[in-house]
């Protein structure tokens, strides 16, 4: 019986300016050194979107992937660069669990053809490009599974609102198929009170956890959306992102007793039983590497407060 959250990141860290192995390694003491418990390769040889330049119809043009014919599964998904990076860990550190975060179509579909999606889609909007996306993406979902790693699908694009969420949350479900639902989760950060956001991601039939922002000021409001009945009845747990990532200065950093306090207000909102991550509300990859120990540092501590004896 699960008795305590589990510690974790989304996934990204600053790049190590080393060997792309050196770089992973050094991700991994990272995350350790702050007692995360399920650790990923950090993203150190790429961000978000430049994972996707491998794929078929996709090329890289002027540091943002460009879509430039149709998108296609590759042949062979084991190469895709997470994947190997996965085996990388898997070999390196055989004792530890990992997840792994791939981006989520309508993320990757407006960020990168917001000018235009080439000749073969209309624009970023086509059905046909996230469809296309989604069954790229589904083939490497499952050799995550293969792998016995967790699953993440990043798409915070979401959180800003969207006019029929339906086809979204079907195609999230396509690609979440691919793994044992209970690995599958879901992150998306920013506001979540605009166009009944909530309520759509709680439609979600594969994935068994939503990883939400809930620390920074324009996330804050997001706890005040938590009722418990609407997750129990979904079956669906919380990841409860409590650390600011987009810091300027010290004196912005989430203390250990503001993660503490954060928590024990989720859980008295939603049960400390259906909160099963404790992560920071985003991916560090943007965020000073001057900051990141600090951060994670003060939401290991915070984790602790909350739940002494972990």
């Amino acid at each position: 019986m699960r008795l305590r959250p589990v510690l974790t990141s989304i996934g990204s860290l600053p790049p190590f300016p080393d060997s792309p192995e050196a770089a992973i390694r050094k991700s991994v003491e990272l995350q350790r050194a702050h007692g995360l418990e399920i650790l990923t390769d950090g993203e150190q040889r790429g961000d978000m979107l430049s994972m996707y330049e491998s794929l078929p119809g996709i090329r890289p043009e002027g540091g943002v992937p460009r879509i430039v014919g149709r998108i296609r599964p590759l042949d062979d998904p084991a190469e895709f660069v997470k994947i190997r990076d996965l085996d990388f860990l898997r070999l390196t550190f055989p004792e530890l669990s990992f997840k792994v975060s791939l981006t989520g179509p309508t993320t990757f579909a407006f960020s990168c053809a917001s000018r235009g999606a080439g000749p073969t889609y209309r624009s970023a909007m086509d059905p046909a490009l996230h469809e296309d996306l989604t069954e790229a993406i589904r083939p490497i979902a499952h050799e995550v599974h293969r792998r016995g790693a967790d699953l993440q699908i990043d798409d915070p694009i979401l959180s800003q609102g969207m006019r029929d969420y339906a086809p979204v949350v079907d195609r999230l479900d396509e690609i979440a198929s691919e793994v044992p639902r209970v690995r599958a989760s879901l992150h998306v950060c920013g506001g979540l009170r605009r166009g009944k956001v909530l309520e759509a991601l709680l439609r979600l039939k594969n994935v068994s956890a939503l990883n939400l922002a809930f620390a920074a000021p324009a996330e804050r409001e997001n706890v005040s959306l938590l009722e418990r009945r609407e997750w129990e009845s979904r079956d669906i747990a919380l990841g409860a992102g409590c650390a600011r990532v987009q810091v300027s200065h010290v004196g912005e950093i989430t203390t250990p007793e503001e993660v503490a306090s954060l928590l024990r207000t989720i859980s008295e909102r939603i049960g400390a039983d259906l909160l099963r991550y404790v992560v920071p509300d985003c991916g560090l990859r943007a965020t000073s590497a001057t900051f990141v120990s600090p951060i994670l540092g003060n939401l290991h501590q915070g984790f602790l407060l909350a739940f002494p004896g972990s």
